[in-house]
This record gives structure tokens, C-alpha cells and sequence, in this order.
């Protein structure tokens, strides 16, 4: 078995953790949700686990130092900044925590009502607290927003009385676009060659293009925990296309 963090267990004090991992104290499951009226109503987690998995949690382990090696599959995949202190909220990857919950993988301990994880730093997207939050990992999120274009011709359009009707198939275009929310800086190097974010001179509140792949919401609206619900993706600036 891989030394993932310290292995004697005293009322889960602050813990050393070993090889880029990152001990987190999970939040509860997310098995009900609250209504305007106050009341609660329990779901049915076990299906939509994307949607549904606990993807927050409090640090309460790190490691004394990221490993960065430049080589592929042995360490970070990226050079950034450790940002995280004991005690942070994050948000983090589902699947990392899906994964650490399998008993072959034995990334879990449990303490009474309490579940904590071994989670990758790199599969870490921000955190937040009571009005901040700050990405990591070099992550931008980013609010989904329309093609300014389109936005700009149903205008055109409108202002001669006509009315346009988009096209709901699929766009050809591998692309999205998204107006930035959040800003975090910059990665220094990656493992893929080629990759890099130098020279992406993005700004908060700036319209960008992406890669498609960067779609994915930061955690679902069901169970979202920052801004009121409003839907983010995370994006790293290497696959930011251009700025508007």
C-alpha cells in the first residue's frame, strides 16, 4: 500500500501528509436539500453520482511541500503554489472522491460521523469561505455565457423587426464561451509539452472562448455552495482560446 498520510490517528489533529495528497474532512452526504420554505426533502444519492457526490470538504492534512518532478505520471502534473492552510473549504474533482471511497482503495478513514479523504492537490478546484473564493491549481471559473456574436445579430435583427431563431443543434465549433468570475493564478510549467499559460492575459469579467472540455460545472446547481448557485466551470488558462 502507498504511504498516502500519517497512519497513527489521535482525534484527527493537523496531520502531515505524504506524495501531493491532501487529507479532507468530507462534508455531510448530500442526501437532502433544503426549499425556499424551509423544508427539507431526502433524495435518492445514489444515481447522477456526478451530480450528487460530496465534492467539499475542510483540509485538515497537508503535505509539507508539492512535488513537482517534470515528468509525466511522477508527481504534480503542473508547478503551482501550495494555497491551502488546515481549516480551508474546498472544492474538488468528484470522481478523486468517488475513487478514495472504494475500500480497495483505502484512501478513508473514518471517526465516528466523520469521513475523511485522501484527494490528490491536483484534483483541488478552489476555496471559499464567507465572501471569497479563491481557484487553485491554476483554475479560472468562469460563468457559462452566450455567443456574443449571436447575441449581437438577434439585436441587429430585432432592431428591424425580425426575429431570429438559433439553431439548437449542436455547434460544430468545439468551443464555449463564459465571462470570468474568479481568477487564480497562473501554473508556472506543465508536464504536457507545449502546455502552458503564459501570455493568457485574462482579466475577472472578461468573455472568453474555450476548449469545449472546460464545460463541466464546478459542482452541480442541486447542491452548489458559492454564489447562490449560480452555475461555474473551471478552466485552466491553457485552454482559454482567446478573450473578447
Amino acid at each position: 500500500m502507498e504511504e498516502l498520510f500519517a497512519l497513527k490517528i489521535n482525534r484527527m489533529e493537523r496531520k502531515r501528509t505524504f506524495n501531493n495528497f491532501v487529507l479532507i474532512k468530507l462534508d455531510p452526504d448530500n442526501d437532502k436539500i433544503k426549499l425556499t420554505s424551509g423544508m427539507e426533502i431526502y433524495i435518492d444519492n445514489t444515481f447522477d453520482v456526478e451530480k450528487n457526490a460530496v465534492v467539499t470538504g475542510e483540509v485538515a492534512g497537508l503535505p509539507s511541500r508539492l512535488e513537482y518532478t517534470g515528468i509525466a505520471n511522477k508527481g504534480m502534473p503542473w508547478l503551482t503554489d501550495m494555497e491551502l492552510d488546515y481549516g480551508d473549504h474546498i472544492i474538488m474533482y468528484y470522481l478523486s472522491v468517488v475513487n478514495a471511497l472504494k475500500p480497495e482503495n483505502r484512501n478513508l478513514i473514518i471517526e465516528g460521523n466523520d469521513r475523511y479523504v485522501a484527494i490528490k492537490y491536483q484534483y483541488l478546484y478552489a476555496k471559499y469561505g464567507q465572501g471569497f473564493v479563491i481557484p487553485l491549481n491554476g483554475y479560472c471559473l468562469v460563468e457559462p455565457a452566450d455567443d456574443p456574436y449571436w447575441t449581437e445579430t438577434k439585436k441587429r435583427l430585432n432592431a428591424v423587426g425580425l426575429q431570429a431563431v438559433k439553431n439548437e443543434q449542436k455547434s460544430k465549433y468545439n468551443t464555449v464561451f463564459g465571462k470570468i468570475r474568479y481568477l487564480g493564478k497562473p501554473n508556472r510549467e506543465y508536464v504536457d509539452e507545449g502546455a502552458t499559460d503564459e501570455g493568457c492575459d485574462v482579466n475577472i469579467g472578461d468573455t472568453v472562448v474555450m476548449r469545449r472540455i472546460s464545460d463541466i460545472p464546478l459542482c452541480y446547481d442541486l447542491h452548489s455552495k458559492i454564489d447562490k448557485g449560480v452555475k461555474l466551470w473551471r478552466v485552466q488558462r491553457r485552454n482559454i482560446l482567446a478573450k473578447i
